[in-house]
Formats: C-alpha cells, sequence, structure tokens
C-alpha cells in the first residue's frame, strides 16, 4: 500500500499520535520553563478554590471563590472581603458594561458593583427568579452588551450547557427565548457580545451559530457543529468544534486551526492575543500547554484541576485552580532553563559554536549543551580537555570560535565546533580571564594576572609574552584610539598595542572614576562603558559619567551594547538602558528585570550574556539560565508614559490639566488628588511605581522627604497652605523603559480672600483712619479732661490742705487723747499695785494678835519687820509699774511667809528659779504675787485640807517664762466662791502686757489652764506669764526711777 494512503486512511490517528507526543515532548524553544507566580490566601486571596474569573475593560482582574469575590488590579495584596466587606459572597459568572459597571452572579444573586477603587464600591444586590419550578437554578454564559443590557442562560446538567434566554434591563428580567426561538426550552452552549459590531452572538446546543443584531436573528453557521464560543483579550470572536478552532468575523466563520491534542484537553480552555489556545492536560502532571498554531508548548507548570483560564490584556495566562489558588504565567517574557531541564549548578557562562550549539560552562561539572532534549552534561570535549572547572571568561571571536578557560591552569582553549585546541603556554597563566581578538593584526589577546600572552589567531602560535603590573584583570578592550584598556580589580592598565609599558589608571590619581573596573565596553560611536563597583559610567575621552546614579547603585557584572541598548547585568537583575535615546536627548531611560517581572535568575555571573544566531538573548544566573528572544525583549522595551496627567480637586471635582509653567489652584483648593497619568487596558498590571517630594517654595519650607512606594495611578495632597509649591515626581521602576529624570511640576494655592495683599492693604488704610480718627478725638477728649483735672486738682489741693490741717488737728487731739488714756492706765496699774490686800491686813493682824497672846516676841518681831518691809517696798516703789526679777521673788517670799503665818501648814509654797536666769530682768511689779494671791485666795483658801503653791521662773528662746500653779478648788469651782474679788487683777496684767508690746517684739501674753479633771479627782489652776528676757520699758518707767533715784 501506498505511504501516501497509509497516511490518508490513518489521519485521524496520526494526528492524535502527534497530539500526544507534542504535549509531552521537551525541545528547543519549548523545554525552557515559563515564569510563574501563584496567589493564595497569604497573597489575599479569601479561599483557594477559584470559581469565577474575568478582566474587565480596565484591567483588573476579577477572581470568584467559595468565599467571597475578590480584584486584583497589579498592586498586591488582592483586594477581598477584609478590605472592602461590600465585595460579594461569591461570584462564578462576570462580565462588566460598556458603562464601567461590574456585574456579578453567585446562584441566583445578582450583584452591580460601581465606583469601584481602593478601598470602596457601590454595590447593589437583586434576585434572578425564573419563575418556575426550579427558582434557584444559577445562572450561565452571562454577558452585557453595548446597550449595559445583561444576557444570560440558566444552568442545566451538564454544567456547559444553559437553557433559556434572559436579558436583564433596567433591574428586571425578561425571558426572551420566545422572542427568537420557536422552541421555550431552547439549549445554548455559549452567549458572547461583539461590542464593535452590536450584536449579540448565540450557539445552541445543536451546534449552530446565530447573530442576535437589531433585535433580529440571523444564523451564521450550521454544518461545523460548534462546541464553544470564546473571545480574546482584543475582543475578538472565536468558535471551537472538537478540537478546531475557528475566527468568527462580521458574519464569516473561518477555519483557524487544528489542535493536536484530544478533544477532552480542550473542553476548558483560553484563547490569547495571537491566537494561542491554552488548556490543562488531563492526565499526569495537569500541566498547562497551549497550542500556537504550529507546535504545543508545555509550561511545565502543574497544578490542580483548573476551573477557569483566561489570557489578560498583555498576554499572561492566568489559571484558576480547585485547590491551588490563582496561577499567573508570564507568556510574554522571560523563560528559563533550572535542573528540571538540565541546567547544572554553578553553571557560569553560555556561548555559541559555529555549528549553532549552544554550549553552556559550569565550575565543577564540566560542559554541557543544548539539545531536543534540553541541557544535557556533555564528556566528549574530555577527550582533548580534562578539566571540568570553567571560568565565567568564555569568548567567542570573530570567526564563531569559543574560547574557554579552564582551572586549574588547564589552559586556554579555541572550540571550532569539531575540535578544542589549547593556546600555547596560557596552562602556565595565572587567572586568564581576559580575551580580545585583535583581527586587524591577526592576533589573539589573552591577559592573567602578571602577563599579557600574545597569540597568533590562525595559527595559535605564541608570539610574546608581556609582563604586567600584577592584579587581577578581568577584560579587555580598545578605544577609538587604537589603545586598550585592561580592566582590573585595583587599576586599569592602558597599552598602546605596541610597546611593554603600561599606564596605569586608579582612583587615586584620578584616571577612573571607581575603584574596581570589572568590564569596559565600546559602543558603536567609539564611546566606553565601564562597568565598576560603583555604578555605570561613560566616557567619552574627556570626562567620565555617571549613568542613573539613582538607580543603578551597586556592582556591575557586564554591560554589553545590542543595538540601540545597552544591557546591564548586576547583583539584583538586569537593566536595560537606551543609549540612542540618551545620545539624542541626554535623557536616560532604563528598564529594569528581576523576579518581580518574570526575570527569575538571580545575580547575573560575570560576562555570562550572550545572543545567538536565532536571536535568543541567554543570561546566566546564580541559580538558572535565563532565555528571551530579541524581538520580545523590544517588545518589552516600550516606552512607559510616566508623567503628571493633572490635578483634580477633591471638593468640587474641577480637573485642572498640567501646564509648561506653574498652575494656579482658588484657596478653597487645597485637597487635590494628583492624577499620574491615562488609564488604559494594561496599566493597572503594570506596576509602575513611584514616589513623590512635595517642597514649600516660600513662607516656611520645611525638609521634605520622599514618599514612599505608590503603585496607584493617582495620590492626593491634603490640607495644602496657601502659597507655591513644586511636586517632583520619580518613577522607580515600571514595566518597560521610563525616563530616570525626576518629573517637577510647580503650582501656587491662592490664599483666601481675607489673606491677599488688596485685602490687607484696605485693611491697613482703614485701621490707619480709624486710628487717625480715633487719636483726634482723643486728643480733644484729653484736652477737655486736661482742663477739668486742672481745675479738679485745684480744688482738689485747697480740699487737701484743708484735710491736712484737719487731720492734724484730729491727730494731736487723738495723741493727747491715748497719752491721757495711757497715763490714766498706769495710774491705774499704780494705784493697784500700790493696794494692799485689806483681807491680808486684817488677817495678818489677828496672826500677830495670836501670837502675842502665846508670849512669843521673837516671832511677832520677825513677822513685824517682814510685813514692815512689804509696806517700804510698796511706799518706795509707789511711783514704778516695774521692777527687777530679785525684788519682785523677796517680796514673794515675804508675802509667803505672812500668809504662812495665816495659814499654818495648810498651805505649803514652792519657788524654783532656774539656772542662767538675769535677776535684774524687769517685770511687770507683784505679777507673780497676784498670781499667788489668786491662787491662796480663790483656791487654796476655800480647801480644807489646804494644798501647795508651786512658783516655777525659767528661760526659754528669750523669753521669760512664769508659772504659778495650786491644786486648790479649779476654776469652775473658784467661781461660785469669788465673792470678794473684783476680778481686775488679770485685766490690769494684761494692760500692763499691752503698754509692753508696744516697744517689744517678743510679745508678752499670760494663760489661764484649769487642771482639773474630774475622773483622777485632781483639781487645780495654772496662771502662765511669758515676757520679754530683756524687755524694753515704757519711757514712763525710766522717768519713775529717776525721781525714786531722786
Amino acid at each position: 500500500m501506498p505511504v501516501y494512503l497509509l497516511f490518508q486512511r490513518n489521519y485521524g490517528l496520526i494526528r492524535l499520535l502527534i497530539g500526544l507526543v507534542s504535549c509531552g515532548w521537551t525541545g528547543v524553544g519549548v523545554a525552557q520553563q515559563f515564569s510563574d507566580r501563584t496567589y493564595g490566601v497569604y497573597d489575599g486571596l479569601s479561599y483557594v478554590y477559584v470559581s469565577g474569573l474575568y478582566q474587565d475593560r480596565v484591567g483588573r482582574i476579577w477572581i470568584g471563590t467559595y468565599f467571597g469575590l475578590n480584584y486584583f488590579n497589579g498592586v498586591p495584596p488582592i483586594i477581598n472581603q477584609r478590605q472592602i466587606p461590600a465585595l460579594p459572597d461569591g461570584g462564578d459568572n462576570l462580565t462588566d458594561a460598556p458603562d464601567g459597571t461590574v456585574w456579578a452572579c453567585a446562584g441566583n444573586r445578582l450583584f452591580r458593583m460601581n465606583d469601584i477603587t481602593t478601598t470602596g464600591l457601590t454595590i447593589k444586590e437583586f434576585s434572578v427568579n425564573y419563575g418556575r419550578k426550579e427558582p434557584r437554578q444559577q445562572v450561565v454564559f452571562m454577558t452585557a452588551d453595548h446597550e449595559n443590557k445583561l444576557w444570560f442562560a440558566a444552568r442545566t446538567e451538564p454544567g456547559n450547557v444553559g437553557q433559556r434566554l434572559y436579558c436583564w434591563e433596567k433591574d428586571r428580567m425578561q425571558d426572551v427565548t420566545r422572542r427568537f426561538f420557536t422552541n421555550p426550552e431552547q439549549r445554548f452552549r455559549g452567549i458572547l457580545t461583539d461590542w464593535p459590531n452590536r450584536r449579540i452572538l448565540l450557539l445552541t446546543d445543536d451546534g449552530r451559530l446565530w447573530e442576535v443584531k437589531n433585535n433580529r436573528l440571523t444564523l451564521l453557521a450550521d454544518r461545523l457543529a460548534l462546541t464553544q464560543l470564546l473571545t480574546d483579550p482584543a475582543g475578538r470572536l472565536y468558535a471551537m468544534a472538537g478540537a478546531t478552532v475557528y475566527r468568527i468575523e462580521n458574519q464569516a466563520v473561518s477555519k483557524l486551526y487544528d489542535v493536536p491534542v484530544p478533544v477532552s484537553e480542550v473542553s476548558l480552555c483560553a484563547i490569547g492575543l495571537n491566537g494561542e489556545l491554552a488548556f490543562q492536560k488531563t492526565k499526569g502532571d495537569l500541566d498547562i500547554c497551549w497550542y500556537d498554531g504550529k507546535t504545543v508548548t508545555n509550561s511545565h507548570i502543574s497544578s490542580s484541576p483548573a476551573n477557569r483560564l483566561l489570557f489578560d490584556h498583555r498576554g499572561d495566562l492566568w489559571v484558576g485552580t480547585a485547590h491551588h489558588g490563582l496561577i499567573n504565567i508570564k507568556m510574554s517574557g522571560w523563560q528559563y532553563f533550572d535542573n528540571s531541564e538540565g541546567w547544572l549548578e554553578e553553571t557560569n557562562n553560555v556561548a555559541e559554536d559555529r555549528n549553532g550549539v549552544i554550549w553552556f560552562g559550569s565550575w565543577g561539572k564540566g560542559l554541557s549543551r543544548l539539545t531536543n532534549k534540553g541541557i544535557v552534561a556533555d564528556r566528549t570535549y574530555r577527550k582533548s580537555m580534562l578539566a571540568d572547572y570553567f571560568q565565567p571568561a568564555s569568548r567567542m571571536d570573530a570567526d564563531g570560535n569559543i574560547i574557554l578557560v579552564a582551572e586549574p591552569k588547564k589552559g586556554v582553549f579555541r572550540f571550532d565546533g569539531r575540535d578544542f585546541r589549547r593556546l600555547p603556554g596560557s596552562d602556565t597563566a595565572t587567572l586568564p580571564l581576559g580575551f580580545y581578538d585583535d583581527v586587524r593584526r591577526n592576533r589573539y589577546l589573552v591577559v592573567s594576572n602578571t602577563d599579557l600572552f600574545i597569540y597568533n589567531r590562525r595559527t595559535l602560535a605564541l608570539l610574546d609574552v608581556v609582563a604586567m603590573p600584577p592584579d587581577q584583570y578581568e577584560n579587555i578592550e580598545t578605544d577609538r584610539f587604537g589603545r586598550f584598556w585592561i580592566s582590573g580589580l585595583n587599576k586599569t592598565l592602558l597599552w598602546d598595542g605596541v610597546g611593554r609599558s603600561f599606564r596605569q589608571l586608579t582612583s587615586k590619581n584620578k584616571g577612573l572614576p571607581a575603584k574596581t573596573v570589572a568590564e569596559v565596553r565600546r559602543d558603536k560611536r567609539g564611546n566606553l562603558w565601564l562597568s565598576t563597583g560603583d555604578g555605570l559610567w561613560l566616557h567619552d575621552y574627556k570626562t567620565y559619567r555617571r549613568i542613573a546614579p539613582g538607580f543603578i547603585q551597586r556592582t556591575i557584572t557586564y554591560c554589553r551594547p545590542m543595538g540601540r541598548f545597552l544591557l546591564i547585568g548586576t547583583l539584583e537583575g538586569l537593566f536595560v538602558f537606551d543609549m540612542e535615546r540618551f545620545y539624542e536627548t541626554g535623557e536616560e531611560w532604563l528598564a529594569y528585570f528581576d523576579r518581580e517581572n518574570g526575570f527569575r535568575g538571580s545575580q547575573c555571573i560575570f560576562n555570562g550574556i550572550l545572543l545567538d544566531s536565532r536571536g535568543r538573548l541567554w543570561v546566566a544566573t546564580r541559580d538558572r539560565m535565563m532565555m528571551i528572544s530579541e524581538k520580545r525583549l523590544f517588545q518589552l522595551l516600550k516606552p512607559v508614559p510616566t508623567r503628571i496627567q493633572a490635578f483634580r480637586d477633591m471638593r468640587s471635582g474641577r480637573v485642572v490639566e498640567t501646564q509648561t509653567g506653574g498652575m494656579a489652584f482658588k484657596s478653597s483648593e487645597n485637597d487635590l488628588e494628583v492624577q499620574l497619568r491615562k488609564t488604559d487596558g494594561t496599566d493597572l498590571l503594570a506596576s509602575t511605581t513611584y514616589q513623590y517630594l512635595l517642597e514649600r517654595l516660600d513662607g516656611n519650607p520645611t525638609t521634605p522627604e520622599w514618599s514612599k512606594p505608590i503603585r496607584e495611578n493617582s495620590f492626593t495632597l491634603q490640607n495644602l497652605g496657601d502659597g507655591s509649591y513644586r511636586l517632583t515626581l520619580q518613577v522607580l521602576r515600571a514595566e518597560g523603559l521610563w525616563n530616570t529624570a525626576p518629573i517637577a511640576q510647580e503650582f501656587r494655592i491662592a490664599p483666601p480672600w481675607y489673606a491677599t495683599w488688596g485685602f490687607r492693604t484696605l485693611v491697613i488704610v482703614l485701621v490707619v483712619g480709624a486710628l487717625f480718627y480715633g487719636r483726634l478725638r482723643q486728643v480733644r477728649v484729653l484736652a477737655q479732661r486736661r482742663l477739668k483735672q486742672l481745675q479738679i486738682q485745684r480744688r482738689v489741693a485747697q480740699l487737701e490742705v484743708e484735710a491736712a490741717n484737719r487731720e492734724k488737728q484730729e491727730s494731736e487731739i487723738r495723741r493727747q487723747l491715748a497719752e491721757a488714756s495711757r497715763k490714766r492706765a498706769l495710774l491705774e496699774v499704780k494705784a493697784i499695785t500700790n493696794q494692799i490686800d485689806p483681807h491680808f491686813v486684817a488677817n495678818f493682824l489677828t496672826a500677830i494678835q495670836s501670837i502675842t497672846y502665846e508670849s512669843d516676841p521673837d516671832t511677832v518681831v520677825s513677822y513685824l519687820a517682814k510685813f514692815g518691809s512689804i509696806f517700804r517696798n510698796q511706799l518706795m516703789t509707789r511711783s514704778r509699774v516695774f521692777w527687777t526679777l530679785q525684788e519682785e521673788l523677796e517680796f514673794v517670799r515675804n508675802y509667803l511667809d505672812l500668809e504662812k503665818l495665816r495659814f499654818g501648814d495648810r498651805i505649803q509654797f514652792t519657788i524654783t528659779v532656774c539656772e542662767g536666769i538675769p535677776m535684774e530682768t524687769n517685770l511687770p511689779k507683784m505679777l507673780i504675787q497676784g498670781y499667788v494671791s489668786n491662787a491662796i485666795k480663790h483656791g487654796l483658801e476655800h480647801k480644807p485640807k489646804g494644798g501647795t503653791v508651786c512658783i516655777e521662773v525659767c528661760q526659754s528662746a528669750g523669753c521669760l517664762r512664769i508659772r504659778v500653779e495650786d491644786d486648790g478648788v479649779g476654776l469652775v469651782k473658784a467661781r461660785q466662791y469669788r465673792r470678794r474679788s473684783t476680778g481686775r487683777g488679770l485685766t490690769i496684767n494684761q494692760a500692763v502686757f499691752d503698754q509692753l508690746n508696744q516697744y517689744n517684739a517678743l510679745k508678752s501674753s499670760q494663760h489661764v489652764t484649769d487642771l482639773t479633771a474630774p475622773e483622777t479627782g485632781v483639781s487645780g489652776v495654772r496662771l502662765e506669764a511669758i515676757l520679754p528676757l530683756h524687755p524694753v520699758l515704757p519711757p514712763e518707767e525710766h522717768a519713775a526711777d529717776s525721781d525714786e533715784r531722786v
């Protein structure tokens, strides 16, 4: 049988086998993995079971789960009900309308969401009631048309089939099945809306495709047995019949391609921007695959069964799984080889031989190469080169030969695609890392730590060895003048290419801008680019200029010109610099790739970069080999619009576009929203990061600080005072090229009307006028007041003279009255003190009589002498009110002796005088005698048993303390017996004290204390007087002393 007939008869089987093999086959261009990221609960997802997935026109990705609806705007974390409690509890059917409304359906609950921000939204809930036996039937194929109407069907079994056609308009649901179909229970396999063509596509259960336009139903295809409808992120429409993909354009349905996989694997699929169909393998490891019309690509990313597949506006694939949450596969960017694809650990360089084979060198694992089965270790080279350790110094000469450096001291080898040849003498070199193919002079230049080896590039004969200053040299490059720059760890050498001497360039002698130069590269303009430990530098043979110092700050491992761009490898990621734009405009535009945007590699290795003959860029990193096509890389390097778009007043909503000069706002417009750029379909997932600086240009400027990084398209400036400001915007990173120069916009907020200079001038004029008028009136009033004051002062002066005279007269009268009163008091005191108690005299005489009767003449004479002494003292001091303490005590002793004669043993007396008391100190005359007399008369005389009178004289704190204490009847009973008492003794003593207090700072006083305690039977009275120890006596007392002396 002819072979072509065999293929014709078994075409279906052969296609199926090809599909099965393609899904598991790993070949060149498809073996590498794609960067991916999984979003779970810790990333904000409310639950790992994803039941709904949809991207709206703004760019937000809506994720429905069992525990609630979430959405992702490109800024982690995912927004869930913890951030916005109003989000619905679920959502397996999602769509949006041209007016910006997002619809979600969970079961038979329909949610309409508007005004969606990162902090809230407006939501309204409806209930979908079919009005039939199954009121809780779920919604399927929900979509919105160009008139903001919702179209959907009721889910039936199986789940990918809907029953009846419904339209939701003006918050009401209508069953419109009979409007277009004769069967009221018509079933559907898909419903899609086509906004540009203002129509609705319906795929019925019998495989026919219909169009509803202008409320008319038209049949588009009835012989293809279609099974599902699809739409790509750009809105283009597709249909599938089994594993065949059709394109729907206007009213034509044309075949696109056949997918070489079983039909069961494309029952759940999604279609991308370039027409690629994504699906999940249903057997084995459940990898996510896609078919682009030529090749089935296996991403090698597996998960639990997928519930939803979605291509976003950038072409990346999103997978909603049953147990692993949400997976994002970056199909539009970098791919990589790791251990699963044969990548060897410590792989540090990549090169391409003359045959187009990609070779990889490693440190300790030898060489490997890229084959149809991925990266495989190669041992054939060991026949001519026994080495497993290769330095990251692989180069290719101008003829396509690979130059390898083997260690330890294995030498430098050239590989022409068939044989490995060692360069003579290179096995004696220490770290020969630098290589340059000098085609013009037909020589190879190899640089080691101490020598420069020169070889014939055709015969590999060693021509010369030139000694160099020791250092670790890693690169050699020629400049536009033919000189060679040999970069090293601590110095860079400049060589003329002929001689044996070198000019040393270091940072110390200002020959270099940095200490360590890893690599020097010349661009097509002849300028030199230096990769250093302090960033990237450009040398135009006049000066050194640092490039993007705010971004490329750390150690650079290499820089490679590629077209209009310069690729810069660092320890953190890969930078791409737009050289042509820099030369044309002077602007520094950068792009940056790291783990966040798909560049999964860690630490770009020195010299580990290659652009192969097939246009693929290879980047060796510490943990994997990254790869991207040159075409795709250039697509990623699109300029990102990074500018301040407008300012919006948050109160009035007024939007002001930015202007070249300054901008002006009213005083009430001090809460501003800064809009950074207009939103398109890709911006929300573009992940542009900004920071801003707000400076005050007038008034009291404060020290400005950069804001925290922001990834939103707007930010707010609130509570701004009036004055001039400068807002500086700095892009930190973006999905593409961005201008590293900061963007500045000046604006001014007008002061309120009461703070304007016109109003202030008017207020000043009015205030000055009012002050002048007020001052004038004040002067007039003051003049009149001064006249009245002069008149009043004249009258007051007259009255003051009269009052002074009157006061003088009254003062003289008061003085005379006071003097008379004082003299009267003194006279009264003298009269009282000079008196002798008549009862005392009578009792004394009676006692003398009894003694005389008893014929005791000596006792009589003694008592009469004491009695005479008492009268003599009275007579001698009749003009005095004060006398000495010695005189007082002598008088008291005589008095007590006479009283002793009266009362006998009934009354006992004790006199205690403390040591150190001056006996010449003065005190009121008969003060102690009066206290003793009161004690006898009122206390002891009425006590049948008698008692004791204790007299104590002591000093304390400059005062004389006199205490007279008896144990008589007490103060209360004494008042009952006080029939003979005048009661003026203590009063007279107080009057004397008052006279004494007028001349002494230490005041005199007396105190009477009742010692009676009924509960103990104790009774008695204590009289206590306090006087100055050295009192100043009244003037009259000095006069009385003089009279007595005379």
